[in-house]
């Protein structure tokens, strides 16, 4: 690795960890869930007790980057402190996995519909303290 790659590494951080991976070499961005090895549901955030069959030990793995909207509501006032500005619309996407992940939705919020076509995607939300992008995951209309 050289030290511009390093650098551009150090360049993006999650807003908050554990939720999802960041592009690396040969690997896209994608939401990071568990599989139960067991019974095979999916979950997101990741857990370590499947809620279907009560199995500890669960395996992590990358979720699939598209889904449809189950269901939506426009915000239309910025909550004191936020890093989305009103108005916008936060949603339930359902993914291929059956898992349903809470998101905002990028885009206009007056053209959301229950059941669009979304994809995950990665937007900055705020600089570190160190001069990091903070990266935060959204979904966008398709």
């Amino acid at each position: 690795m050289t030290t511009q790659d390093a650098q551009t590494e150090r360049r993006m951080v999650p807003l908050r960890g554990g939720l999802f991976r960041l592009p690396s070499a040969g690997e896209e961005a994608a939401l990071i869930g568990s599989r139960c090895p067991d019974c095979g549901k999916c979950f997101f955030p990741r857990r370590h007790v499947c809620l279907n069959c009560s199995r500890q030990g669960l395996d992590e793995v990358p979720l699939g980057r598209r889904g449809k909207v189950w269901t939506f509501t426009i915000v239309r006032q910025t909550p004191p402190a936020s890093l989305t500005r009103a108005p916008y619309a936060i949603a339930y996407v359902e993914l291929s996995e059956g898992v349903r992940v809470e998101t905002i939705l990028t885009g206009d919020p007056e053209t959301v519909r229950i059941g669009m076509d979304v994809e995950f995607v990665l937007e900055k939300v705020g600089t570190s303290a160190e001069g990091a992008d903070m990266m935060a995951f959204k979904f966008r209309p398709v």
